[in-house]
């Protein structure tokens, strides 16, 4: 089997910021090649973050942006964001930009503390993005 079919297995993970129970998505890459880093995908304000990064679709291996990284020799995360998914959705807050922010500090923690990972890459779309930036502004030494 090629490494373009062969199937990538996902592990779910949680971690709380709080009060507040977080899901997380991780695929790692595997075998012998050099290990390129690790990359967070951050959803927008539009849906979570497995339909946005993990899509899967039958006969369509790059229809899975995680995957497509993964086969590249990076580790994946994905992380809904308070409010969304699976994550809780329980308090009665705005789920904004700073939130997110926080989101991915509690998310980052997790993974140093699982993976011993020290720095990431992050990829965010829309607002995503914005809460990849106030996060990278944060906290520059990740």
């Amino acid at each position: 089997m090629d490494q373009t079919s062969a199937a990538i297995v996902g592990k779910e993970h949680w971690t709380k910021k709080g009060g507040v129970r977080l899901f997380l998505w991780e695929k790692r890459a595997t075998g012998t090649q050099d290990k390129r880093g690790t990359i967070i995908f951050v959803h927008g304000s539009s849906m979570a973050s497995t339909p946005a990064f993990d899509f899967q679709m039958p006969g369509k291996p790059d229809a899975s942006l995680m995957d497509w990284f993964v086969r590249q020799g990076f580790d994946t995360w994905c992380v809904d964001m308070e409010g969304y998914g699976r994550s809780d959705k329980h308090r009665d807050i705005n789920c904004d930009i700073p939130n997110g922010a926080d989101d991915l500090e509690a998310a980052t923690d997790y993974i140093i503390r699982t993976r011993g990972t020290p720095k990431f890459l992050m990829y965010g779309s829309s607002s995503g993005a914005l809460r990849a930036r106030l996060f990278a502004q944060r906290h520059p030494e990740r």
